[in-house]
């Protein structure tokens, strides 16, 4: 009542024996129930600010949010007219509904208008629900204000428990916990409570009250239960004479209660009339309640047909309540527990598989919705004992299981999903590839998918191979090979993805060459530029659509293009250009903007002129402005960002906007079920915030969160990248002497991961960079070498600051041995800094200012050089670089002390100590502070 005077929401769900057989559904659904609960206490403006803060929220994965709640529609000020199209081809897993409920609790719910949840029953939940209610509060600022009551039984939760490790994982992390133990009622309270109800003195009832408490241990349900027996067997009867209650101390001292009052209880409903009983038995088999029309359909059968009767006569006994109009729900868990005990356990299964069948043409009507969960569950659970009938009974309860998987999947339940599958599955015929092709190619197709949305790789590829081994031609393969692809790349197998890819185009007719010279290389993209010189953003958006035989052949080329990212990056540029000439000369598809992307991203890795790089990034912004428009495929939106956001858009954003937007790339993955694009976005934000100065500690929460992910997802690619992204930043904090200690061995990449030349590129990048923040030069010149050898072929940001680094090292050599070969490196790396500098002066003009104070430095140059460490330093700053600011600050400390203006050398030094502070890395801080004392003595 609190809640709902300080204008909140208060949203209730008591799980039954039922609930682990639907772990999303029922919670999802309390949510979902919310929305209308706000439209109903909340004012048309008020609904629609938070319409648009939803959207501001979610942007492009708002359809996530509305697939997961439908009722979300109202709060919308266009009711049942989303503007945002919901894509259901797309998957949403746990952690999408984690992350989306999150952010949806963060904008509904706040200190004006607070939510309460309560979950009672807990010890029957799925452990998926605990994870939510987790999740909620992962962010307590973000989560908005929520209260959350959870009610167990603690004889049924173990030390080990998942409810005890969830109190004690929110406590630790800082969530205000409470914990109450409602024990029975002790001697004197169930005293007390004896006489308030006869209305006689305490001291008199004693007796009897002694008696009750040794029978029912002070449980109140049972106190009650055991009073109305005794009362139904004049045991305890009201004195009319003497105006009192009397009872017979001796007579009810020998009753027998070995089962608790459960005995009772089965007593009274065994003497309930045949229709109330059967009631309450089918009652029990769909758990704590049954929904009302399922009882309608129900009446309809002879077996059943006075179960409406049964109902209300068990509502007039006390044993069931009536919820709304709609369900029927026992006031007790007890008497659910007692009256499915009436049922013989060697006939349950049977009994459950009767109401089932008698429900079964209920199935197939449209508006079943969630009741089709509890038809196929009551079937299946006695499919073994019962299904004998024949082919026909067999090959239909297969398509309710088939149906039935495809709503879990809908709302995003995958692990129920599959598990409806392979019941589907095992219940065709042997030869099902022959009687039944169409249905075992769409059935193991929605398997494997499901399978890989659990995050078991290993046999979602079995099926998917098992799907090519039996389907007659290509076009019937080509959704198996796509997601087999995927999860090759997810893999780590960039090989097999790519060679897979060709064999499939090739099948299609494409000729893929092996290899590309660079001058061909240059030529195509010369000649796609020219082709798409004027494109505008209305020739895009009125541009014809491509027919669907062309988009999978597009699409196939985009993912190739992908893989060989990794895989074979000298091929990227021609397969990029082949879906620009594609798009140009058939028509647009959704992968068409990736393949624009792509287009760009091959063009400045390829270090074209900047009139070129210019119209490539021009290009690729019309390409996403006309997706937006156009197309409203999240899954996609995640790809292009990977791409334009980590490979086109350092010359074009702040290095910091790129960054995060390749998390809002992670993010719009993950809302759809696309891991392997994701987890792509993920390593690409890890490495622009590393090179933009994101703070380290900030950074290394983010990539454990993001190695978390690719563990459960056995996505090798991504740990292989992000363990060593770790390894990085774990040095440049403490040289690891206490970060690395958190990195889990499970996230260290297998074995089987292929060991590509890009994955090369990376390595060799990691291990100068980190010989440089080390002042390992001779090290750092070693692998600076061996990184510029690889070219960086889809890596010009890495080629970049890999020159950059070398031209920093080149000076310091210089001091050593002098040589015109030498003094080529930094001018050289002025040269490029300042190429770059032209596209993004935010990103790479404090570079060139720190290359050219070193120059001038090394020359003697002192004015300009002392301009030039100044101009470092505040263009480091106006950058936010603040780990270049240091680095400019450092560098300057070490030429004022050199030219005897210790002074000054004492306050760069400072600074660059004060920065390095800032970006976290003790290490740094650490070596700077050696750096004074010298200098100080």
């Amino acid at each position: 009542a609190q809640v709902y005077i300080c204008e909140g929401y208060v949203i209730t769900h008591k799980f039954d024996q039922m609930s682990k057989q639907r772990p999303v559904l029922e919670v999802v659904s309390m949510f979902n129930d919310l929305c209308l609960l706000i439209k109903e206490k909340r004012t048309p403006q008020y609904l629609l600010a938070i319409y648009e803060e939803l959207i501001e929220v979610f942007d492009t994965d708002f359809s996530i949010l509305a697939r997961l709640l439908p009722n979300i529609d109202a709060v919308s000020p266009q009711p049942n007219n989303t503007i945002h199209k919901i894509d259901s081809e797309n998957e949403i897993d746990l952690q999408i509904i984690y992350s989306t409920l999150r952010r949806f609790m963060g904008v509904v719910s706040s200190k004006s208008h607070p939510v309460m949840i309560f979950f009672d029953d807990l010890q029957w939940c799925h452990d998926s629900a605990l994870t939510l209610i987790e999740n909620i509060f992962f962010d307590i600022n973000r989560s908005g204000c929520v209260l959350f009551i959870g009610g167990y039984r603690s004889n049924q939760a173990g030390e080990d428990d998942i409810i005890l490790s969830l109190i004690g994982r929110l406590s630790s992390s800082g969530v205000p916990t409470t914990n109450l133990s409602l024990e029975g009622l002790d001697q004197q309270d169930l005293n007390t409570m004896v006489s308030d109800a006869m209305c006689i003195f305490p001291r008199v009832c004693e007796p009897l009250s002694a008696i009750v408490y040794q029978k029912t241990k002070g449980n109140p349900f049972f106190v009650i239960e055991f009073l109305k027996s005794i009362v139904d067997g004049s045991l305890l009867e009201y004195s009319f004479e003497q105006k009192i209650w009397v009872w017979d101390e001796y007579g009810i001292s020998s009753m027998d209660v070995t089962g608790n009052v459960l005995y009772f209880l089965s007593s009274t409903i065994s003497g309930l009339p045949e229709t109330a009983q059967l009631a309450l038995k089918v009652t029990a088999c769909f758990g704590g309640k049954i929904n009302q029309s399922v009882v309608g359909y129900l009446s309809t059968n002879p077996t059943y047909s006075n179960i409406q009767s049964g109902l209300d006569h068990a509502v007039v006994e006390g044993f069931v309540i009536k919820v709304g109009d709609s369900d029927f729900k026992f006031v007790h868990n007890k008497i659910r527990d007692v009256a499915y005990s009436l049922i013989p356990d060697s006939e349950k299964n049977q009994y459950h598989y009767n109401i089932g069948m008698s429900l079964y043409p209920m199935a197939k009507e449209s508006n079943t919705d969630t009741i089709i969960f509890f038809i196929t569950d009551q079937i299946n659970h006695g499919i073994e004992d019962s299904l004998v009938q024949g082919s026909k009974l067999r090959l239909d309860i297969a398509g309710l299981n088939e149906m039935a998987g495809v709503r879990a999947r809908d709302r995003s339940d995958y692990m129920i999903a599959r598990s409806y599958f392979n019941i589907a599955s095992l219940l065709l015929p042997t030869d099902h590839w022959k009687s039944h092709y169409e249905q075992s190619q769409r059935l193991f197709f929605l398997l494997g998918n499901v399978t890989y949305s659990c995050g078991d790789v290993t046999n979602a590829q079995d099926i998917l191979r098992a799907i090519l081994g039996e389907c007659h031609c290509i076009d019937d393969k080509l959704p198996a090979y796509f997601l087999l692809v995927t999860i090759l790349n997810a893999s780590g197998e960039h090989i097999d993805a790519y060679t897979t890819c060709r064999e499939v185009l090739s099948q299609l007719y494409e000729t893929i060459p092996h290899s590309l010279e660079p001058k061909q290389t240059t030529q195509m993209l010369t000649a796609t530029s020219k082709m798409i010189k004027s494109l505008s953003y209305t020739e895009l958006l009125e541009m014809k659509e491509m027919d669907k035989k062309l988009g999978t052949i597009l699409g196939f080329y985009s993912l190739m293009a992908t893989v060989a990212i990794f895989a074979k990056p000298e091929v990227f540029a021609f397969l990029a250009c082949r879906q620009v000439h594609l798009t140009m000369k058939h028509g647009i598809s959704k992968w068409s903007i990736l393949g624009f992307v792509q287009y760009a991203a091959a063009t400045i890795c390829s270090n074209k002129t900047s009139t070129d790089i210019q119209g490539a990034s021009r290009v690729a912004k019309v390409a996403m402005s006309c997706f937006k428009e156009r197309f409203h495929s999240a899954e996609q939106l995640a790809n292009v960002y990977f791409v334009y956001f980590g490979m086109v858009a350092f010359y074009t954003e702040p290095l910091q906007s790129a960054a995060e937007m390749l998390r809002q790339g992670f993010d719009m993955g993950m809302s759809v079920g696309c891991r392997s694009s994701a987890l792509l976005n993920g390593i690409q934000h890890i490495k622009l915030s590393l090179i933009g100065g994101e703070k380290l500690d900030a950074l290394l929460d983010q990539v454990d969160y993001y190695l978390e992910l690719a563990d459960l997802y056995e996505h090798e690619l991504g740990k292989t990248y992000l363990s060593t992204f770790r390894g990085t930043i774990s040095l440049l904090i403490d040289k690891g002497e206490s970060t690395s200690s958190k990195t889990n061995s499970n996230n260290a990449p297998t074995g089987n991961s292929t060991k590509s030349s890009t994955m090369s590129e990376t390595m060799y990048f990691h291990r100068a960079v980190q010989a440089f923040w080390l002042g390992h030069t001779e090290r750092c010149q070693h692998f600076v070498g061996k990184a510029l050898r690889l070219s960086f072929v889809t890596e010009r940001l890495s080629n970049i600051m890999i020159t950059f680094i070398h031209g920093l090292i080149s000076f310091q050599m210089l001091k050593r041995r002098d040589t015109t070969k030498l003094r080529t490196v930094p001018k050289n790396a002025i040269t490029s800094l300042k190429t770059a500098a032209l596209h993004s002066q935010w990103n790479f003009q404090n570079k060139v200012h720190l290359l050219e104070a070193e120059y001038f430095s090394l020359n003697g140059n002192h004015e300009e050089a002392n301009a030039s460490y100044a101009a470092a330093i505040a263009s480091s700053r106006s950058s936010k670089f603040v780990h270049e600011q240091g680095l400019a600050c450092e560098y300057a400390g070490f030429h004022y002390k050199k030219i005897g203006d210790h002074g000054s050398a004492w306050d760069f030094f400072n600074q660059a100590k004060q920065c390095y502070a800032e970006w976290g890395s003790q290490m740094k801080v650490d070596c700077i502070t050696t750096i004074l004392e010298s200098l100080q003595s």
